[in-house]
Protein backbone atom coordinates (compact mmCIF):
# COMPACT_ATOMS: atom_id res chain seq x y z
CA UNK A 1 0.00 0.00 0.00
CA UNK A 2 1.34 3.41 -1.02
CA UNK A 3 0.94 6.25 1.39
CA UNK A 4 0.36 9.91 0.38
CA UNK A 5 3.04 12.58 0.63
CA UNK A 6 3.86 14.16 3.96
CA UNK A 7 4.62 17.51 2.36
CA UNK A 8 4.26 18.86 -1.18
CA UNK A 9 4.53 22.38 -2.62
CA UNK A 10 2.84 23.37 -5.89
CA UNK A 11 5.77 24.23 -8.09
CA UNK A 12 6.67 23.94 -11.73
CA UNK A 13 9.72 24.81 -13.80
CA UNK A 14 9.06 28.59 -13.68
CA UNK A 15 8.09 28.96 -10.03
CA UNK A 16 10.23 31.05 -7.67
CA UNK A 17 11.34 28.56 -5.04
CA UNK A 18 12.54 29.27 -1.53
CA UNK A 19 12.87 25.58 -0.58
CA UNK A 20 14.17 23.24 -3.32
CA UNK A 21 12.52 20.21 -1.65
CA UNK A 22 9.35 19.66 -3.61
CA UNK A 23 7.86 16.63 -1.85
CA UNK A 24 8.54 14.43 1.17
CA UNK A 25 7.02 10.95 1.41
CA UNK A 26 7.17 8.10 3.84
CA UNK A 27 7.91 4.62 2.36
CA UNK A 28 5.91 1.55 3.39
CA UNK A 29 7.31 -1.77 4.34
CA UNK A 30 6.62 -3.13 0.88
CA UNK A 31 9.33 -0.86 -0.44
CA UNK A 32 9.79 1.76 -3.11
CA UNK A 33 7.33 2.18 -5.97
CA UNK A 34 8.23 4.23 -9.08
CA UNK A 35 4.75 5.08 -10.06
CA UNK A 36 4.32 8.14 -7.89
CA UNK A 37 7.70 9.65 -8.98
CA UNK A 38 7.55 12.99 -10.77
CA UNK A 39 9.83 14.86 -13.17
CA UNK A 40 13.02 13.30 -14.38
CA UNK A 41 15.14 16.49 -13.65
CA UNK A 42 14.53 16.20 -9.87
CA UNK A 43 16.94 14.38 -7.58
CA UNK A 44 15.77 11.71 -5.10
CA UNK A 45 17.22 11.57 -1.60
CA UNK A 46 16.42 8.40 0.42
CA UNK A 47 16.79 8.26 4.16
CA UNK A 48 17.83 4.97 5.87
CA UNK A 49 17.11 3.53 9.29
CA UNK A 50 20.61 4.50 10.42
CA UNK A 51 19.93 8.22 9.60
CA UNK A 52 22.11 8.36 6.51
CA UNK A 53 21.00 9.67 3.09
CA UNK A 54 21.44 8.10 -0.33
CA UNK A 55 21.22 10.46 -3.30
CA UNK A 56 20.16 9.51 -6.80
CA UNK A 57 20.79 12.34 -9.28
CA UNK A 58 18.62 12.49 -12.37
CA UNK A 59 18.05 10.46 -14.38
CA UNK A 60 19.29 7.63 -12.09
CA UNK A 61 16.62 5.88 -10.08
CA UNK A 62 16.96 2.92 -7.60
CA UNK A 63 15.45 -0.46 -8.51
CA UNK A 64 12.71 -2.02 -6.45
CA UNK A 65 14.96 -4.77 -5.11
CA UNK A 66 17.70 -2.27 -4.21
CA UNK A 67 15.25 -0.03 -2.39
CA UNK A 68 13.79 -3.07 -0.50
CA UNK A 69 17.23 -4.32 0.47
CA UNK A 70 18.32 -1.02 2.04
CA UNK A 71 15.00 -0.58 3.82
CA UNK A 72 14.54 3.18 3.01
CA UNK A 73 12.10 4.95 5.26
CA UNK A 74 11.42 8.19 3.28
CA UNK A 75 12.24 9.92 0.00
CA UNK A 76 12.86 13.63 -0.73
CA UNK A 77 12.29 15.05 -4.21
CA UNK A 78 14.77 17.96 -4.67
CA UNK A 79 14.72 20.52 -7.49
CA UNK A 80 18.09 20.80 -9.29
CA UNK A 81 17.34 23.95 -11.27
CA UNK A 82 19.05 27.38 -11.16
CA UNK A 83 17.01 30.03 -9.33
CA UNK A 84 17.73 33.81 -9.55
CA UNK A 85 17.15 36.10 -6.57
CA UNK A 86 17.21 39.92 -6.30
CA UNK A 87 17.19 41.46 -2.84
CA UNK A 88 17.45 44.98 -1.36
CA UNK A 89 18.83 45.55 2.14
CA UNK A 90 20.96 48.02 4.09
CA UNK A 91 24.40 48.01 5.67
CA UNK A 92 25.51 50.42 8.39
CA UNK A 93 28.14 53.12 7.77
CA UNK A 94 30.54 54.72 10.23
CA UNK A 95 27.68 56.98 11.27
CA UNK A 96 24.51 55.29 12.56
CA UNK A 97 22.48 58.12 11.08
CA UNK A 98 23.38 56.95 7.60
CA UNK A 99 23.14 53.50 6.04
CA UNK A 100 24.34 52.09 2.76
CA UNK A 101 21.70 50.79 0.39
CA UNK A 102 22.62 47.39 -1.06
CA UNK A 103 21.17 45.75 -4.16
CA UNK A 104 22.03 42.04 -4.34
CA UNK A 105 21.72 39.91 -7.46
CA UNK A 106 22.45 36.16 -7.04
CA UNK A 107 21.54 32.78 -8.48
CA UNK A 108 21.62 29.53 -6.51
CA UNK A 109 21.41 25.82 -7.38
CA UNK A 110 21.41 22.65 -5.30
CA UNK A 111 24.75 20.96 -5.92
CA UNK A 112 24.46 18.20 -3.27
CA UNK A 113 20.80 17.28 -2.61
CA UNK A 114 21.66 14.90 0.25
CA UNK A 115 23.73 17.52 2.06
CA UNK A 116 20.98 20.12 1.59
CA UNK A 117 18.35 17.71 3.01
CA UNK A 118 20.63 16.91 5.94
CA UNK A 119 21.21 20.63 6.64
CA UNK A 120 17.52 21.14 7.29
CA UNK A 121 17.33 24.61 5.65
CA UNK A 122 14.01 25.58 4.18
CA UNK A 123 14.67 29.22 3.08
CA UNK A 124 17.64 29.41 0.70
CA UNK A 125 17.58 33.21 -0.01
CA UNK A 126 17.48 34.02 3.69
CA UNK A 127 20.38 31.65 4.26
CA UNK A 128 22.51 33.30 1.62
CA UNK A 129 21.63 36.87 2.68
CA UNK A 130 22.51 36.05 6.27
CA UNK A 131 25.93 34.76 5.29
CA UNK A 132 26.51 37.86 3.12
CA UNK A 133 25.49 40.32 5.79
CA UNK A 134 27.63 38.52 8.36
CA UNK A 135 30.71 38.95 6.17
CA UNK A 136 29.92 42.51 4.87
CA UNK A 137 28.61 44.34 7.97
CA UNK A 138 31.94 44.78 9.82
CA UNK A 139 33.59 45.99 6.58
CA UNK A 140 30.88 48.60 5.84
CA UNK A 141 31.28 50.06 9.33
CA UNK A 142 34.71 51.38 8.39
CA UNK A 143 33.45 53.71 5.63
CA UNK A 144 31.58 56.98 5.62
CA UNK A 145 28.35 57.32 3.74
CA UNK A 146 30.05 59.35 1.03
CA UNK A 147 32.63 56.59 0.39
CA UNK A 148 30.18 54.13 -1.12
CA UNK A 149 32.45 53.22 -4.02
CA UNK A 150 35.39 52.27 -1.81
CA UNK A 151 33.12 50.41 0.61
CA UNK A 152 31.64 48.40 -2.27
CA UNK A 153 35.04 47.26 -3.52
CA UNK A 154 36.17 46.32 -0.02
CA UNK A 155 32.99 44.33 0.73
CA UNK A 156 33.28 42.36 -2.51
CA UNK A 157 36.84 41.40 -1.65
CA UNK A 158 36.01 40.51 1.99
CA UNK A 159 33.02 38.31 1.12
CA UNK A 160 34.96 36.48 -1.58
CA UNK A 161 37.82 35.86 0.90
CA UNK A 162 35.46 34.42 3.51
CA UNK A 163 34.44 31.55 1.25
CA UNK A 164 31.65 30.63 -1.16
CA UNK A 165 28.12 31.29 0.01
CA UNK A 166 25.87 28.26 0.70
CA UNK A 167 28.69 25.72 0.65
CA UNK A 168 27.66 24.27 3.99
CA UNK A 169 24.14 23.61 2.66
CA UNK A 170 25.34 21.96 -0.53
CA UNK A 171 24.54 24.96 -2.76
CA UNK A 172 26.36 26.59 -5.66
CA UNK A 173 25.93 30.40 -5.60
CA UNK A 174 27.04 33.20 -7.95
CA UNK A 175 26.39 36.73 -6.74
CA UNK A 176 27.16 40.46 -7.05
CA UNK A 177 26.11 43.54 -5.16
CA UNK A 178 25.98 47.30 -5.64
CA UNK A 179 26.45 49.66 -2.74
CA UNK A 180 24.91 53.12 -2.77
CA UNK A 181 24.19 55.96 -0.37
CA UNK A 182 20.90 56.41 1.38
CA UNK A 183 18.13 58.32 -0.42
CA UNK A 184 18.50 61.52 1.60
CA UNK A 185 22.19 61.69 0.85
CA UNK A 186 21.47 60.92 -2.78
CA UNK A 187 18.89 63.71 -2.93
CA UNK A 188 21.36 66.07 -1.23
CA UNK A 189 24.03 65.17 -3.70
CA UNK A 190 21.55 65.64 -6.52
CA UNK A 191 20.74 69.12 -5.23
CA UNK A 192 24.42 69.97 -4.90
CA UNK A 193 25.02 68.62 -8.34
CA UNK A 194 22.13 70.67 -9.70
CA UNK A 195 23.60 73.77 -8.04
CA UNK A 196 27.00 73.02 -9.48
CA UNK A 197 25.51 72.36 -12.85
CA UNK A 198 23.53 75.60 -12.68
CA UNK A 199 26.60 77.55 -11.63
CA UNK A 200 28.72 75.98 -14.30
CA UNK A 201 25.99 76.63 -16.84
CA UNK A 202 25.71 80.28 -15.81
CA UNK A 203 29.49 80.70 -15.85
CA UNK A 204 29.71 79.03 -19.22
CA UNK A 205 26.77 81.12 -20.44
CA UNK A 206 28.46 84.32 -19.33
CA UNK A 207 31.79 83.24 -20.77
CA UNK A 208 30.31 82.17 -24.05
CA UNK A 209 28.17 85.30 -24.02
CA UNK A 210 31.30 87.42 -23.68
CA UNK A 211 32.91 85.51 -26.51
CA UNK A 212 29.74 85.96 -28.53
CA UNK A 213 29.72 89.70 -27.75
CA UNK A 214 33.37 89.96 -28.77
CA UNK A 215 32.71 88.10 -31.99
CA UNK A 216 29.56 90.12 -32.62
CA UNK A 217 31.45 93.37 -32.00
CA UNK A 218 34.22 92.21 -34.33
CA UNK A 219 31.69 91.36 -37.01
CA UNK A 220 29.91 94.68 -36.55
CA UNK A 221 33.22 96.54 -36.76
CA UNK A 222 34.10 94.61 -39.87
CA UNK A 223 30.66 95.34 -41.31
CA UNK A 224 31.04 99.03 -40.42
CA UNK A 225 34.44 99.08 -42.10
CA UNK A 226 32.99 97.43 -45.19
CA UNK A 227 30.06 99.87 -45.15
CA UNK A 228 32.41 102.87 -44.84
CA UNK A 229 34.60 101.51 -47.64
CA UNK A 230 31.53 100.88 -49.78
CA UNK A 231 30.17 104.37 -49.11
CA UNK A 232 33.58 105.87 -49.84
CA UNK A 233 33.72 103.93 -53.10
CA UNK A 234 30.18 105.00 -53.95
CA UNK A 235 31.11 108.59 -53.09
CA UNK A 236 34.12 108.48 -55.42
CA UNK A 237 32.00 106.99 -58.17
CA UNK A 238 29.25 109.55 -57.62
CA UNK A 239 31.80 112.37 -57.64
CA UNK A 240 33.32 111.01 -60.84
CA UNK A 241 29.84 110.79 -62.35
CA UNK A 242 29.05 114.37 -61.32
CA UNK A 243 32.36 115.60 -62.73
CA UNK A 244 31.81 113.64 -65.92
CA UNK A 245 28.27 115.00 -66.18
CA UNK A 246 29.50 118.56 -65.66
CA UNK A 247 32.24 117.96 -68.23
CA UNK A 248 29.68 116.63 -70.71
CA UNK A 249 27.37 119.57 -70.00
CA UNK A 250 30.26 121.99 -70.56
CA UNK A 251 31.24 120.26 -73.78
CA UNK A 252 27.61 120.26 -74.88
CA UNK A 253 27.27 123.97 -74.04
CA UNK A 254 30.47 124.69 -75.99
CA UNK A 255 29.22 122.65 -78.93
CA UNK A 256 25.83 124.34 -78.79
CA UNK A 257 27.55 127.74 -78.69
CA UNK A 258 29.77 126.80 -81.59
CA UNK A 259 26.77 125.43 -83.45
CA UNK A 260 24.80 128.61 -82.73
CA UNK A 261 27.73 130.73 -83.93
CA UNK A 262 28.03 128.55 -87.04
CA UNK A 263 24.28 128.80 -87.63
CA UNK A 264 24.45 132.57 -87.25
CA UNK A 265 27.38 132.66 -89.66
CA UNK A 266 25.51 130.45 -92.15
CA UNK A 267 22.39 132.57 -91.66
CA UNK A 268 24.43 135.75 -92.31
CA UNK A 269 26.00 134.17 -95.38
CA UNK A 270 22.58 133.05 -96.52
CA UNK A 271 21.17 136.53 -95.97
CA UNK A 272 24.10 138.04 -97.85
CA UNK A 273 23.73 135.50 -100.63
CA UNK A 274 19.98 136.05 -100.97
CA UNK A 275 20.45 139.78 -100.76
CA UNK A 276 23.00 139.71 -103.58
CA UNK A 277 20.82 137.41 -105.63
CA UNK A 278 17.66 139.39 -105.06
CA UNK A 279 19.44 142.68 -105.73
CA UNK A 280 20.45 141.35 -109.14
CA UNK A 281 16.79 140.53 -109.86
CA UNK A 282 15.44 139.05 -113.08
CA UNK A 283 17.38 136.20 -114.58
CA UNK A 284 19.70 135.84 -111.55
CA UNK A 285 16.76 135.35 -109.19
CA UNK A 286 15.08 132.86 -111.49
CA UNK A 287 18.34 130.96 -111.95
CA UNK A 288 18.65 130.68 -108.16
CA UNK A 289 15.08 129.45 -107.91
CA UNK A 290 15.59 126.90 -110.70
CA UNK A 291 18.70 125.55 -108.93
CA UNK A 292 16.40 124.32 -106.16
CA UNK A 293 13.30 123.65 -108.24
CA UNK A 294 14.29 122.57 -111.76
CA UNK A 295 10.69 121.48 -112.47
CA UNK A 296 9.66 125.16 -112.58
CA UNK A 297 11.70 125.87 -115.77
CA UNK A 298 8.60 126.39 -117.93
CA UNK A 299 7.09 128.72 -115.35
CA UNK A 300 10.35 130.70 -115.14
CA UNK A 301 10.65 131.05 -118.90
CA UNK A 302 7.05 132.18 -119.30
CA UNK A 303 7.35 134.61 -116.42
CA UNK A 304 10.56 136.13 -117.80
CA UNK A 305 9.03 136.38 -121.26
CA UNK A 306 5.99 138.14 -119.87
CA UNK A 307 8.25 140.50 -117.92
CA UNK A 308 10.19 141.37 -121.08
CA UNK A 309 6.97 141.86 -123.04
CA UNK A 310 5.63 144.19 -120.36
CA UNK A 311 8.95 146.06 -120.37
CA UNK A 312 8.82 146.49 -124.13
CA UNK A 313 5.19 147.57 -124.01
CA UNK A 314 6.02 150.06 -121.29
CA UNK A 315 8.94 151.46 -123.32
CA UNK A 316 6.77 151.66 -126.44
CA UNK A 317 4.02 153.46 -124.60
CA UNK A 318 6.53 155.86 -123.08
CA UNK A 319 8.08 156.66 -126.49
CA UNK A 320 4.63 157.10 -128.04
CA UNK A 321 3.56 159.48 -125.29
CA UNK A 322 6.73 161.55 -125.63
CA UNK A 323 6.48 161.78 -129.45
CA UNK A 324 2.76 162.41 -129.52
CA UNK A 325 2.85 165.14 -126.93
CA UNK A 326 4.82 167.50 -129.22
CA UNK A 327 6.59 169.07 -126.31
CA UNK A 328 10.01 167.54 -127.09
CA UNK A 329 12.50 169.68 -129.05
CA UNK A 330 14.50 168.30 -131.90
CA UNK A 331 17.77 168.45 -130.00
CA UNK A 332 16.13 166.48 -127.22
CA UNK A 333 15.31 163.69 -129.62
CA UNK A 334 18.86 163.25 -130.88
CA UNK A 335 19.79 160.94 -128.03
CA UNK A 336 16.70 158.73 -128.29
CA UNK A 337 17.16 158.51 -132.03
CA UNK A 338 20.71 157.32 -131.72
CA UNK A 339 19.63 154.85 -129.06
CA UNK A 340 16.80 153.63 -131.30
CA UNK A 341 19.16 153.10 -134.26
CA UNK A 342 21.61 151.29 -131.98
CA UNK A 343 18.86 149.07 -130.72
CA UNK A 344 17.68 148.52 -134.28
CA UNK A 345 21.15 147.33 -135.30
CA UNK A 346 21.30 144.95 -132.34
CA UNK A 347 17.93 143.48 -133.30
CA UNK A 348 19.00 142.98 -136.91
CA UNK A 349 22.23 141.34 -135.83
CA UNK A 350 20.54 139.06 -133.26
CA UNK A 351 20.66 135.35 -134.11
CA UNK A 352 17.57 133.27 -133.56
CA UNK A 353 17.81 129.75 -132.19
CA UNK A 354 17.62 127.08 -134.87
CA UNK A 355 18.15 129.51 -137.81
CA UNK A 356 21.16 130.84 -139.68
CA UNK A 357 22.13 134.39 -138.92
CA UNK A 358 20.85 136.67 -141.76
CA UNK A 359 23.19 139.19 -143.32
CA UNK A 360 22.69 142.95 -143.36
CA UNK A 361 19.87 143.95 -145.65
CA UNK A 362 18.53 140.39 -146.03
CA UNK A 363 14.93 139.78 -145.34
CA UNK A 364 14.06 138.25 -141.99
CA UNK A 365 12.93 134.67 -142.20
CA UNK A 366 9.26 133.99 -142.36
CA UNK A 367 9.34 132.30 -138.97
CA UNK A 368 10.37 135.49 -137.18
CA UNK A 369 7.81 135.86 -134.43
CA UNK A 370 7.79 139.66 -134.32
CA UNK A 371 8.38 141.62 -137.59
CA UNK A 372 10.08 144.99 -137.24
CA UNK A 373 8.09 148.04 -138.27
CA UNK A 374 9.99 151.29 -138.59
CA UNK A 375 8.71 154.67 -139.59
CA UNK A 376 10.79 157.17 -141.53
CA UNK A 377 12.82 159.34 -139.19
CA UNK A 378 11.77 162.95 -138.95
CA UNK A 379 14.17 165.66 -140.00
CA UNK A 380 16.20 167.18 -137.21
CA UNK A 381 14.95 170.70 -137.71
CA UNK A 382 11.34 169.75 -138.16
CA UNK A 383 9.12 169.41 -135.14
CA UNK A 384 6.53 166.75 -135.08
CA UNK A 385 2.98 167.84 -135.45
CA UNK A 386 -0.22 166.39 -134.31
CA UNK A 387 -1.10 165.24 -137.83
CA UNK A 388 2.15 163.38 -138.18
CA UNK A 389 2.44 160.53 -135.65
CA UNK A 390 5.87 159.58 -134.40
CA UNK A 391 7.67 156.52 -135.57
CA UNK A 392 6.82 153.31 -133.73
CA UNK A 393 9.49 150.72 -133.08
CA UNK A 394 8.50 147.22 -131.88
CA UNK A 395 11.61 145.10 -131.57
CA UNK A 396 11.13 141.35 -131.40
CA UNK A 397 11.29 139.60 -128.08
CA UNK A 398 14.75 138.08 -127.75
CA UNK A 399 14.77 134.35 -127.16
CA UNK A 400 15.49 133.20 -123.61
CA UNK A 401 18.81 131.57 -123.04
CA UNK A 402 18.88 128.01 -121.77
CA UNK A 403 18.55 127.60 -118.05
CA UNK A 404 21.88 127.15 -116.28
CA UNK A 405 22.59 123.76 -114.70
CA UNK A 406 21.13 123.25 -111.25
CA UNK A 407 23.53 124.05 -108.44
CA UNK A 408 22.67 122.67 -104.99
CA UNK A 409 22.41 125.41 -102.42
CA UNK A 410 21.81 124.50 -98.80
CA UNK A 411 18.76 125.83 -97.00
CA UNK A 412 17.49 128.06 -99.90
CA UNK A 413 13.94 128.12 -101.13
CA UNK A 414 12.24 130.52 -103.59
CA UNK A 415 8.68 129.47 -103.18
CA UNK A 416 6.41 132.47 -103.42
CA UNK A 417 9.18 134.70 -104.83
CA UNK A 418 8.02 138.22 -105.81
CA UNK A 419 9.97 140.61 -108.09
CA UNK A 420 11.60 143.52 -106.25
CA UNK A 421 10.06 146.99 -106.45
CA UNK A 422 10.69 148.74 -109.76
CA UNK A 423 11.31 145.46 -111.52
CA UNK A 424 10.07 145.80 -115.18
CA UNK A 425 9.84 149.60 -115.14
CA UNK A 426 11.62 151.83 -117.62
CA UNK A 427 15.30 152.15 -116.69
CA UNK A 428 17.03 155.46 -116.57
CA UNK A 429 19.14 156.27 -119.62
CA UNK A 430 22.84 155.93 -118.90
CA UNK A 431 24.90 159.09 -119.12
CA UNK A 432 27.14 157.55 -121.75
CA UNK A 433 24.18 157.23 -124.15
CA UNK A 434 23.06 160.78 -123.73
CA UNK A 435 23.88 163.31 -126.56
CA UNK A 436 26.97 165.45 -126.16
CA UNK A 437 26.73 169.03 -124.87
CA UNK A 438 27.84 170.61 -128.17
CA UNK A 439 24.92 169.02 -129.96
CA UNK A 440 22.50 171.13 -127.96
CA UNK A 441 21.70 174.72 -129.09
CA UNK A 442 23.51 177.53 -127.44
CA UNK A 443 22.07 178.66 -124.20
CA UNK A 444 20.37 175.33 -123.41
CA UNK A 445 21.62 172.73 -120.95
CA UNK A 446 21.32 169.01 -121.26
CA UNK A 447 18.80 166.91 -119.37
CA UNK A 448 19.22 166.57 -115.63
CA UNK A 449 18.91 163.40 -113.69
CA UNK A 450 15.16 163.97 -113.33
CA UNK A 451 14.60 164.36 -117.10
CA UNK A 452 13.91 168.14 -116.86
CA UNK A 453 15.52 170.85 -119.00
CA UNK A 454 17.52 173.59 -117.32
CA UNK A 455 18.39 176.82 -119.07
CA UNK A 456 21.49 178.80 -118.69
CA UNK A 457 19.80 181.17 -116.35
CA UNK A 458 18.62 178.32 -114.16
CA UNK A 459 22.00 176.60 -114.13
CA UNK A 460 23.99 177.12 -111.02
Amino acid sequence: MIRTTDWEQPADRHSELVDPVITVRQLSRLGFSRRPLTRIDHALVFSTLKGSYDTYLPPVRPSRAEAAGKRYTSVYEVDMGVHPVRADFTLPSDNDAFEFGVVLDLSWQVADPGQFVASGHRDVPRLLLGELEEAARPVARRFAIADSAAAEQTILAAVAASGDLGTAAGLTVSWTLRLRRDQENIDHQLRLQAIDHDAVEQILTQRRGMEFDIELDRRQRQQDALTVARQREYGHQEQDLVLQKQRWQHERAVLETQQEVELQRLRAEKITFYQEQLEQGGIRAWALHLAEHPDDAVLAINSMREDQLRLLETQKDLVGQVLSSGTAESYELEGPKQLAFKRFSEILNQRLLGHAEPGWGEAAPASAPHPIQLAAPAPQDASPTASQPPATVRPPVPPMPAAPPARPIEHTTFEGWQPPPGYGSSPRMPAADRPAAESHPAGEAPDTADGETQTGDDAP
